[in-house]
């Protein structure tokens, strides 16, 4: 060895002693009679710097701290009012002093006493009595202590704790997500006996009919020789009932030191095999002896399973699997990082009922509670090795034991738990020398498991070639179709995206076309979308809101905010509240285990059978565990339902067959069947309604909904058609629809539509363009043409419209709109638009009207009940559906619109009848906007743009043609059959008083 290589061992050494002095990491014990949680109020104080001056002696039982505030520890210091909050790397230089008094128990006399601190940001050094006990610096791993020389039992302790912001690596731990600080997780005294299990390793392996049970247990004697060679090691399987499965012997190793490593395998016959789909927990209860003398009992849930990759697959059990992912923090709005476990549970259930089964713990190791809860519930689960965010300092090699430290701290609390099924090492850094280190050294630590480096996008790109073949899975972060397709075989490796779809604000496009990519490939073993919750904290904000105003947080009333720092994290499927948003029910409807593969189904009346195709997408589950119960609608009437069984293996599928009768005279407007499938606890996990169809035709709504004949009488620019008026504005060409009382209900319009409301997403992929290069219409309607009435008479309108875009000059949108009044009291509505040198993205394009704002209620058939757009329509079903103008979910293109009615409370309104129509409605200052929409791009992406775009420059026309009816209070018998009475208001879902993306 060379002197350069000596001195950087000797680095190495020194480092790994550096901040994480006086540490002993042993198996905390599982029975509450060695445990003590000093959680609960403590004396603090808070000094906006490094320098603590005048109060280094805090940590002196004498210093009087009667005077400090108390705080709640767990909990973060900035939440509770000593310092305000920052996101990333924005985090401030502080110090938090913290002070408290334990007890030792009486019966811990003669016995070690450790204390261990779960999670404390940033880093921080301890003192028991006054005397220096260690220090650590990582935020979200377990350290232990052992402070048995400062105590005694029966007596009273002082701990003091000194918790800074600014130590060795604390960038690592700024993460995406707000940057809080202070002692996070439990605080547990504890006592073992002088010769104790100090660590547990459990391997399992799976045969065809058997599995391996490998047990190995580190005994340590504190005395400082090794354990008396009469001591024993013996472990008893039970399973999840309680009755014993085996019992066994581990035979002891040479000893080193005070250590003696015991082990045995074993075989397991006909075992019960963990997955995410059965999660089923033997329990492993160890028994060390000293001849006879029981010395302890510990016990450890455990999973019977095993992780392979073979021929570039991620297998478990053998069997390959598919991973429907979510990217999860350790955060809550109100408690910060002390997460609760309620809190937790509330989470899992959510992801749960979203068909998710894999979690990524970003970006660091979750609460130790979070991961028994994923064991006990079933999910697969990648932890993260916590350096992300700290790149400047990957090519110093003083930082490779900081990184190794954080490798061992996290593999040695959670490398038993079946749930965790891959390492990820780090978060979208540079793949430097030290990192390459990093994860080898996961891999000594953890030859079971498979690691990652979870990496952008661009940056795997042009590493992708020269990646190290020893990297068990590839990572890539938000790659576009075309380029996950190229992945897809180009590789001998199981990948796993990380990040691929980023739900900021509600635009959360590319999801659904990334996932059939990877659950189309074998070697694309799935991937995480980011992120299930927003990253908001509950705050007082010193500015008002209002509603309706633009807003990157979600607001409870004019001052009270769930804080998003931002657009920074605002990016969840699932608002800060965990109210879920519409991307939450577009993930559970991609990530469904059974999906319908047909649309539409032809029908012709009488008693017939229906057949439906299915596919299993469950990695482990036969269909027959699962229920179909299925409704026959005559509108909005149910007819027929049944049960229908199913038996399919997974992945494989299934034509579903349903028996039907259909009445010879088929007098509904529609016949709907709808599927709902249910798990063994009756939640329906996803739901499918076909629209019958006899023949291609649609019910004709302009017959259905005709009035008595009322001919059209034309008085200047008005034209009167029974209770109704229709009139052209002269000069503006405008037009406006009134009732008999003069009141609106299109109060003006014809508006040329070229985009939409702004959003966040779209706000941050386009920040830094120009008039020029910007592809977004901006105000998005354009509403002040130059026009021209070509023709007017009692049946027919022609006017030609000429629409500059606003605040860049030279573009156009020109053309006519063509109003044609009959004798039933309708208005049928043809329009034919060009653009005329006009550049740039059509999100939106089409016609639009100003309606009144007191046309509160939307009823409509088509898809619904969610706003849907190209590449984010799998949510959505088609029905009948009613929304409030003040509901959250109202604004928005809806799609196959066949008939859409706008009216107030009493049900005065209109009606617009359409054929499979795009129809957007939106909330404006001085009214609703109703648009019908020739064409409708995608979402954004946060960084790209939407993946199914329409370029204005490559329309030939924008055109389309609908019917307006206008309404009374006394609805026709039609539109009754189909949404009951007028006056029923929808009662708006509004758990927000202002919000992003309204």
């Amino acid at each position: 060895m060379n002197h350069k290589n000596i001195l950087f061992a000797i680095l190495i050494v020194l480092a790994l002693f550096i901040g994480n002095t006086a540490t002993a990491q042993v198996l905390m014990p599982t029975t509450n009679a060695n445990k003590v949680s000093l959680n609960g109020t403590w004396k603090f104080k808070y000094i906006a710097s490094t320098d603590i001056g005048a109060d280094s002696a805090f940590a002196n039982p004498k210093t009087d701290v009667s005077k400090w505030a108390n705080i709640k520890t767990p909990g973060n210091w900035e939440l509770q009012g000593f310092a305000e909050p920052f996101y990333g790397k924005n985090l401030k230089a502080g110090t938090g002093l913290y002070r408290t008094i334990f007890k030792i128990p009486a019966t811990w006399q003669d016995q070690p006493i450790y204390i261990a601190f779960d999670g404390v940001q940033y880093g921080y050094e301890l003192w028991v009595d006054g005397k220096f006990a260690g220090s650590f610096s990582s935020s979200y791993n377990r350290q232990t202590f052992d402070i048995s020389r400062f105590v005694s039992s029966g007596k009273s302790a002082t701990l003091a704790v000194k918790v800074s912001t600014r130590v060795k690596g604390w960038e690592f731990d700024t993460n995406d997500d707000w940057s809080l600080s202070g002692i996070i997780r439990d605080v547990t005294l504890f006592s073992l006996p002088k010769t104790h299990v100090k660590d547990l390793v459990v391997k399992t392996n799976v045969g065809n009919h058997d599995a391996t049970l490998s047990v190995s247990a580190l005994v340590e004697t504190v005395t400082g020789i090794a354990p008396a060679k009469n001591t024993s090691v013996s472990a008893k399987l039970l399973d999840a009932y309680g009755k014993p499965v085996k019992e066994f012997i581990l035979d002891s190793k040479a000893s080193a030191g005070n250590t003696t490593p015991f082990g045995q395998s074993v075989k397991i016959d006909a075992p019960h095999l963990w997955t995410a789909e059965s999660p089923y927990l033997y329990t492993l209860n160890i028994t060390l002896k000293n001849g006879n003398n029981e010395l302890q009992q510990y016990s450890q849930k455990i999973g019977i399973r095993e992780i392979t990759w073979t021929n570039g697959v991620l297998k478990l059990n053998g069997k390959p699997i598919k991973l429907r992912g979510v990217d999860h923090h350790d955060l809550s709005p109100v408690n910060g990082r002390a997460v609760t476990e309620k809190e937790m549970l509330q989470d899992l259930k959510l992801i749960r009922e979203a068909n998710i089964n894999f979690i990524r713990t970003s970006h660091y190791q979750p609460h130790p509670r979070f991961i028994e809860l994923c064991d006990s519930l079933g999910f697969y689960v990648i932890e993260e090795v916590p350096f992300g965010f700290g790149d400047e300092h990957l090519n110093d090699t003083t930082y490779l034991p900081v990184l190794k430290g954080r490798a061992k701290a996290t593999l040695w609390r959670d490398k038993n738990h079946p749930s965790i099924i891959i390492w990820s090492v780090g978060n979208e850094n540079p793949l430097t020398p030290i990192c390459i280190e990093t994860g080898k050294y996961v891999k000594s630590l953890d030859d079971t498991r498979p690691y990652c480096f979870p990496e952008v996008g661009s940056y795997f790109g042009r590493i992708a070639a020269t990646f190290p073949d020893q990297i068990d899975i590839l990572a890539p972060h938000y790659p576009d179709a075309s380029t996950l397709r190229g992945y897809a075989d180009r590789f001998n490796h199981p990948m796993v995206i990380t990040e691929y779809a980023h739900s900021l604000g509600l635009d959360f496009d590319r999801m659904e076309s990334l996932w059939e990519i990877m659950y189309a490939h074998p070697k694309l073993a799935g991937g995480a979308v980011w992120h299930f919750f927003d990253q908001g904290i509950l705050r007082k904000s010193p500015e008002k809101t209002a509603p309706g105003k633009f807003t990157t947080s979600v607001w409870l009333d004019s001052v009270t905010v769930y804080d998003n720092s931002g657009n920074e994290g605002a990016d969840g499927v699932v608002y800060a509240n965990r109210v879920p948003q519409v991307d939450y029910w577009q993930v559970r409807k991609v990530y469904t285990p059974v999906k319908a593969l047909d649309d539409t189904l032809q029908v012709v009346p009488g008693k017939q059978q229906v057949k439906i195709k299915l596919i299993n997408r469950y990695d482990f589950t036969n269909l027959s565990e699962r229920q179909c119960t299925w409704t026959l609608y005559a509108d909005t009437t149910a007819i027929q339902s049944g049960i229908s069984p199913m038996a399919c293996a997974p992945h494989d599928t299934l034509t579903l067959g349903i028996d039907i009768t259909l009445a010879q005279k088929l007098t509904a407007s529609y016949y709907t069947l709808k599927l709902q499938f249910k798990d063994k606890q009756n939640y329906t996990f996803y739901e499918k309604t076909y629209l019958l169809r006899n023949g291609n035709t649609l019910p004709d709504f302009r017959q259905k909904l005709a009035i008595k004949p009322a001919k059209p009488v034309l008085n200047g620019n008005n034209i009167s058609f029974g209770n109704f008026g229709f009139e052209v504005n002269q000069q503006t060409g405008m037009v406006s629809l009134k009732d008999a009382s003069g009141s609106a209900l299109i109060a003006d319009g014809p508006y040329a539509r070229m985009s939409r409301k702004t959003t966040m997403s779209e706000q941050a992929t386009t920040a830094k363009s120009t008039g020029d290069n910007n592809p977004i219409w901006q105000p998005h309607v354009l509403t002040k043409p130059a026009a021209k009435i070509e023709s007017i008479s009692a049946n027919k309108v022609l006017v030609s419209y000429n629409y500059e875009r606003q605040n860049i000059k030279g573009q156009f949108i020109t053309g006519t709109a063509e109003y044609t009044l009959s004798d039933s009291g309708r208005v049928d509505v043809k329009y034919h638009f060009i653009p005329n040198n006009a550049k740039g993205m059509a999100l939106e394009a089409g016609i639009s009207f100003l309606i009144p704002s007191s046309l509160t209620e939307l009823r409509w058939v088509g898809k619904g009940p969610y706003p849907a757009y190209p590449g984010k329509n799998r949510l959505d079903e088609f029905g009948f559906y009613h929304k409030n103008s003040a509901d959250i979910n109202y604004q928005g293109n809806h799609e196959q619109v066949n008939l859409a009615v706008l009216s107030d409370a009493k049900g005065k309104g209109f009606v617009l009848v359409a054929n499979n129509a795009n129809v957007s409605v939106e909330n404006a200052a001085d009214g609703i906007i109703v648009s019908h929409n020739a064409y409708v791009s995608g979402r954004y992406n946060k960084g790209s743009n939407p993946e199914r775009s329409v370029r204005i420059e490559n329309l030939k026309d924008i055109s389309g043609s609908f019917s307006i009816i206008p309404l009374q209070s006394t609805w026709p018998l039609a539109l009754r059959q189909l949404f009951g009475d007028p006056s029923h208001v929808a009662v708006p879902f509004k758990p927000f008083y202002n919000s992003y993306d309204q």
